[in-house]
């Protein structure tokens, strides 16, 4: 006989369980709405379990008022609420996702993951009045294979400082928590939880792990200068400031949290001696490999088009003075925007549309209106212009993709060999 309760009568069907949390009387079940079809996560809160009280009930109820709040695509909707015979169930969207201690990330990785949860937190900061998780941890945090993002759990969350259920002394994972939080939660609260969850990714060990490392004259201190010996500076002194113990010494809230780390371009890559080496296997050599493979194929692809426009023109315009200022001017146009368009979309993820427009539709008017004012011919010029300030751009970011091999005599043989292999077809197509 199945221990999934029944809810058919309320057109839920239990599937299977997810997990129990720490306070008595809560499990997650996966589930599936009878009428639709489709998967939905199940909170249970029973009053007939053991160790079940009335504060857990209280946390229950606090996550519904929270959820029915928020409109996030990366956080789970709220769909439903039931009060059963002996408890009640929350009913959310159920998002095929992992917590992110199950993956093995690259620290340009972890970075992306940083980003978009610092995203998630803005918006929540946002509220009026703001709200708090107050339970980030590395369980919290899903990722599906496409390493987007979900936040989960808000059965501690609160608005503002507001307390609206039991003492949050004892609310929170514990290691995740920030130390003020004890007695007056802030938003600079759920900024040093995530920094303690970006410092377990990192390390790849678990909080307690992760907690070995404190300071001794303050447990809340993490010493990640012997942690993570081998994080590239910028990144660490991010981290270091995401985790101070201090409030005032941390950052504010997430909003200024994310604009300080999308100022760091460097390539978040460990040292080739690192004992926290994420290229001990053949399949995370093939995460590094594949993007350099693609990216060596493309400066190819488009030096191949650069060099056929040029030599086209070549053969159909007078090389003068005005015809090089234009091609150079182009150029140097098409670049800015190119960057100016890369900048907007890894500082905002939600400016995609943007970024598309101004890669894209810009250089597109351009050749059109230097068809229509010269010519095809210094139309074919200006075309062949924006293939090099594409192949300026790619190279500017395979250069920046982690590699096995990060050593610089090697990259600059494969990038001289891919356009090398461009300009051999280019002229081959001219000719």
């Amino acid at each position: 006989m199945s221990d999934f309760p029944d809810l058919i009568s309320y057109g839920y069907q239990v599937e299977a369980e997810l997990g129990r949390n720490r306070e008595g009387g809560r499990i997650t079940w996966k589930g599936r709405e009878i009428e639709t079809k489709k998967s939905v996560v199940i909170k249970q809160f029973c009053f007939a379990q053991a160790n079940s009280s009335w504060s857990g009930y209280k946390a229950y109820a606090q996550e519904i008022a929270i959820l029915q709040k928020l409109s996030h695509p990366n956080i789970p909707r709220y769909l439903d609420s039931i009060e059963t015979d002996d408890g009640f169930c929350l009913v959310q969207e159920y998002i095929a996702a992992t917590p992110c201690h199950d993956f093995c990330l690259t620290p340009l990785e972890v970075k992306q993951v940083a980003e978009k949860i610092l995203d998630i937190l803005i918006y929540l900061q946002q509220q009026k009045p703001p709200i708090l998780h107050r339970d980030l941890s590395t369980a919290n945090i899903l990722l599906d294979e496409s390493l987007d993002v979900y936040l989960v759990d808000f059965g501690f969350a609160s608005l503002g400082g507001k307390e609206t259920s039991a003492s949050s002394v004892f609310l929170g994972t514990p290691g995740f928590i920030a130390p003020e939080q004890m007695i007056k939660p802030t938003v600079a609260s759920d900024i040093y939880s995530l920094g303690i969850s970006l410092v377990c990714l990192l390390a790849h060990q678990d909080i307690n792990e992760v907690c070995a490392f404190a300071l001794t004259d303050d447990p809340y201190q993490l010493n990640l200068t012997e942690l993570l010996p081998d994080l590239e500076p910028q990144f660490l002194q991010w981290l270091i400031k995401m985790t101070n113990a201090k409030v005032s010494q941390r950052f504010p809230n997430a909003l200024s949290a994310k604009q300080a780390l999308t100022e760091i371009n460097l390539p978040l890559v460990w040292s080739e001696n690192s004992q926290n080496s994420l290229l001990t296997t053949e399949f995370e050599s093939q995460q590094f490999l594949k993007p350099k493979i693609v990216g060596g194929i493309a400066i190819s692809g488009v030096t191949m088009v650069a060099t056929w426009g040029f030599g086209f023109a070549l053969e159909r315009v007078e090389l003068s003075f005005v015809t090089v200022a234009i091609a150079i001017l182009a150029t140097a146009a098409i670049a800015i925007t190119q960057v100016g368009a890369a900048t907007i979309v890894s500082s905002d993820s939600q400016a995609k549309v943007q970024g598309i427009v101004l890669s894209t539709v810009i250089p597109t008017i351009l050749v059109i209106a230097s068809g229509l004012i010269w010519g095809m011919e210094e139309s074919v010029v200006i075309a062949a212009a924006i293939c090099i300030a594409e192949i300026l751009l790619l190279t500017y970011f395979w250069g920046q993709l982690p590699a096995k091999n990060p050593n610089f005599l090697t990259r600059a043989s494969v990038w001289l060999s891919a356009i090398t292999i461009g300009i051999t077809f280019g002229w081959q197509l001219v000719s």
